[in-house]
């Protein structure tokens, strides 16, 4: 069950780092465009700033989330960790994930609204082209969401660990160098 639930993430998880990837691409892209216009041509991209600002940069941030932190590419200060047993590495685990769980959980629910209302609304960006809001709105909401799932999985997956006495959620990975000693 476990094992099947992060397999389903870890899917949609290189789907949103893809997406996220081209809106990185395509930041290079138009930001290189824009350079040329505006200095060859003196007629830069009136629309850059926007879709750049608004959309792909929201979306680099975002769908990379869960997948970010399923690779442990987060920032961890795991200096009581390293101290600490199998046991208590998987309790603070927990704990973190608890913790991370209600936060994007409520970043989700109140972005899911925000969006929904601007969606409802109409609502637009002032500028040359009326950029609609709400998928820059969501953006944020459906990130938060993803990582909400991801901790839940991993809480899920440390306490049947737990419970079990098999590593079905492996250990993060100490700061332990080829010498055996750390990094401090």
């Amino acid at each position: 069950m476990v094992t099947s639930l992060f397999k389903a993430l870890g899917v949609v998880d290189r789907i949103t780092a893809t997406i996220g990837t081209i809106f990185l691409f395509a930041i290079m892209i138009v930001v290189f465009g824009d350079v040329v216009m505006r200095y060859l041509f003196n007629s830069p991209f009136s629309w850059a700033y926007d879709l750049i600002a608004l959309y792909l940069m929201a979306g680099v941030f975002f769908l990379v989330l869960s997948d970010a932190y399923a690779a442990h590419a987060h920032v961890n200060v795991d200096i009581l960790q390293q101290r600490l047993p199998p046991f208590g590495i998987r309790l603070t685990e927990m704990i973190t994930c608890a913790v991370g769980i209600a936060v994007f959980a409520l970043i989700a629910w109140f972005g899911w609204q925000r969006a929904a209302d601007s969606f409802r609304a109409g609502d637009v960006m002032a500028g040359a082209i009326p950029w609609p809001m709400w998928p820059s709105l969501a953006l944020a909401p459906f990130g938060a969401t993803l990582l909400a799932l991801r901790l839940l999985a991993t809480f899920i997956g440390n306490l049947l660990s737990l419970a079990t006495g098999r590593d079905l959620v492996p250990l993060p990975a100490s700061h332990v160098s080829g010498e055996g000693g750390t990094f401090e």
